[in-house]
């Protein structure tokens, strides 16, 4: 588990954990239900959390929820929150989690954006969620699958053609019909172009760090937690 170095306004704190610390946090992979509540409660515990994380469930989508929902479960991926005590969380394992928050702290939201939710706009549709203008946003790209490690075909840079965020930066031809994608840079120039600046990359590789869950190397796994909360 770590707390992110991440320069956030008073009374705003977020953090990523990891494999060992304090592990699997995700009910829907194969993993034992009373081992994962043992784990997030933990994680509350270790983190000294104001209140339980609300996880969402997850369907690579472009919804995005409010911690303050009244329905039991929320279908999206993304969680936002302008008020106090409260935590916005995303699980991940290769798929970028994006924290971000108002410079003035009054507002904050947690994104989990595959390559889908990615091109179909989840950033766009977080960013609409904040009642400050998106330069007046921080942006945190946790640990994610990256460039090297992310084959895809044709499909996936079609789809995003429409963003403008496609380039040789952004993919790099491998073999025929095959490309690596720079994901969490895809993101960084959504969020720019849609006027967020203050953008920071954790730089970690899911893939080839063992401190994190990665469905790409590992197929079946757990699923670690990025978290951002006010107190």
């Amino acid at each position: 588990m770590e707390l992110l170095d991440w320069k956030l306004p008073e009374g705003v704190f977020a953090a990523v954990t990891t494999v060992s610390r304090p592990g699997n946090l995700a009910v829907h992979v194969d993993d034992d239900p009373a081992a994962v509540i043992r784990n997030r409660r933990q994680l509350q515990h270790e983190l000294n959390l104001p209140v339980a994380p609300r996880w969402l469930r997850q369907i690579h989508s472009t919804r995005v929820g409010d911690f303050n929902d009244a329905y039991p479960t929320i279908e999206a991926d993304a969680m936002y929150s302008n008020q106090p005590h409260t935590v916005c969380a995303v699980l991940t394992a290769d798929c970028l989690p994006i924290l971000l928050c108002s410079q003035n702290g009054t507002e904050i939201a947690a994104v989990h954006a595959g390559w889908r939710g990615l091109a179909s706009g989840i950033v766009e549709k977080a960013l609409a969620r904040f009642n400050c203008p998106s330069d007046e946003l921080l942006a945190y790209i946790g640990p994610a699958i990256s460039m090297p490690a992310f084959e895809v075909g044709d499909e996936v840079r079609a789809a995003f053609i429409s963003t403008g965020a496609v380039d040789s930066e952004t993919f790099r031809s491998h073999i025929s019909g095959k490309w690596h994608a720079n994901l969490p840079l895809l993101a960084q120039r959504i969020l720019e172009q849609h006027g967020c600046q203050a953008v920071q990359q954790s730089g970690h590789c899911t893939y080839t760090d063992s401190r994190w869950y990665s469905y790409r190397r590992d197929s079946s796994c757990g699923r670690i937690a990025s978290l951002i909360w006010k107190k």
